[in-house]
């Protein structure tokens, strides 16, 4: 299992996971995804223009294959924008 956590400043929960601290760093992992199972953590604000709402549109436009994406964002109209975006094109997504 693969694990890439997405936060400009919080650390990851999970000790082995990628830490991609902003949206170029993200996409590159998102890249690497080929046929194995992916947990993604995300967060909304990264510090910089691009959010992790650019994030979800990359990964809905492209067809990534996840598993499961983990929404933990402390801003409420970018938490539930994500969410919208990504369940709508039916990926599992919990809200932490």
């Amino acid at each position: 299992m693969n694990y890439i956590w997405v936060d400009d400043i919080r650390q990851p929960t999970v000790p082995q996971a990628t830490w991609c601290h902003n949206y170029d760093a993200a996409i590159e992992e998102l890249k690497k995804i080929e046929n194995e199972q992916v947990i993604l953590c995300l967060d909304h604000d990264l510090g910089e223009e691009k959010t992790g709402y650019d994030i979800a549109k990359y990964i809905v436009e492209n067809n990534i294959p996840i598993s499961l994406i983990q929404i933990h964002s402390a801003n409420p109209v970018g938490r539930a924008n994500m969410n919208q975006l990504l369940t709508h094109y039916g990926y599992k997504v919990v809200l932490m």
